[in-house]
């Protein structure tokens, strides 16, 4: 969940709070209840905890506006541009072993690794100012949408802090929650990262080795193919091709209905990729993405998103041979 687009609109203000009541509120008294006894908590601690959190409703207003539904060509601007490239490459050479020690063992290219950090946290520099527990406690119970999701992650995160020695009460991050060097949601933290630098942990908060390592994780986790392809451009896309656009996060178009069309593609007759239509400065833009275009949706559901991590890490890789 990515931090910087709320920097290119301006700061949120995030005086409108309301203090927590366990009464308006028993699903929280519920939730202290089930995770009472749970690596050492106790009921009457989170209560505390909760009853010491802030309701902030323009963390709502902020969850309601999410800069994936921009245009394509807005959104790619947020985040491809000559300050993120010139990070890009400052940070891949700062931490090329790593990157390097991380594309072995899971092979993931470096550039993919560090345009996700680029564009979730300005390559570590943007962590998020909103304690986590406040985001989580406002999300469970004010936004019902997706209350059941929130819920879990606010219980994941009373665990990793139990687990990582770490203060509920002082940890910021994002809006949504989101934690850390590369983002994780508390559930995320603790299913996939790793202690990438070998000192005992798996510190995403501080860790810059272990975020490298954690990305490459995760990525790794949700299928990642070596030395596959991630995407290709359409240049001159027949007419025909609107048939096939999906707005799907899955390769669902077999590369033989592509090939009907006349495009080249890589990859077998009974492979599957997913055609793909961007709106950009001059119109309609048409790509085609591969499985492992896919798997980066698995970090942030959408196109838009995914589209700007491949053509930043794209730049990065290019501006960092020359």
């Amino acid at each position: 969940m990515s931090l910087i687009w709320v920097l290119a609109f301006g700061a949120f203000f995030w005086s409108n709070v309301d203090a927590v009541s366990l009464e308006k509120y028993p699903e929280l008294t519920e939730l202290a209840a089930e995770l009472d006894g749970n690596l050492g908590l106790r009921k009457e601690k989170i209560e505390s905890w909760f009853e010491g959190a802030e309701i902030k409703t323009k963390i709502i207003d902020a969850m309601n506006r999410p800069a994936e539904r921009l245009d394509w060509h807005r959104y790619r601007s947020l985040f491809v541009n000559t300050a993120s490239i010139e990070g890009g490459v400052k940070f891949l050479k700062e931490n090329a072993a790593v990157l390097d020690e991380a594309e072995a063992r899971y092979g993931i290219p470096a550039e993919i690794i560090v345009a996700i950090i680029g564009v979730e946290t300005r390559y570590g520099k943007v962590l998020g100012n909103l304690r986590v527990l406040d985001s989580l406690v406002t999300l469970s119970v004010e936004y019902p949408r997706r209350s059941k999701f929130f819920s879990s992650q606010l219980a994941h995160f009373l665990k990793l802090t139990a687990e990582e020695g770490l203060d509920p009460t002082v940890v910021k991050g994002s809006y949504a929650g989101a934690m850390g060097i590369p983002q994780f949601m508390p559930s995320s933290y603790r299913d996939y990262a790793i202690d990438f630098d070998d000192d005992g942990r798996a510190d995403l908060l501080n860790s810059v080795a272990d975020a490298i390592g954690s990305v490459a994780n995760y990525l790794s986790r949700f299928g990642w193919k070596a030395k596959t392809p991630i995407m290709v451009r359409i240049s001159q896309p027949p007419s025909e091709i609107e048939n096939l656009v999906t707005r799907k996060l899955t390769a669902n178009t077999p590369i033989s209905e592509v090939r009907e069309l006349e495009i080249e593609i890589l990859g077998p007759d009974d492979g599957k990729v997913g055609v793909m239509k961007f709106d950009g400065k001059l119109g309609p833009d048409y790509r085609i993405g591969h499985h492992n275009f896919f798997v980066i949706t698995r970090y942030n559901r959408s196109q838009n998103y995914a589209m700007s991590v491949y053509e930043l890490a794209e730049k990065i890789a290019a501006a960092s041979s020359n």
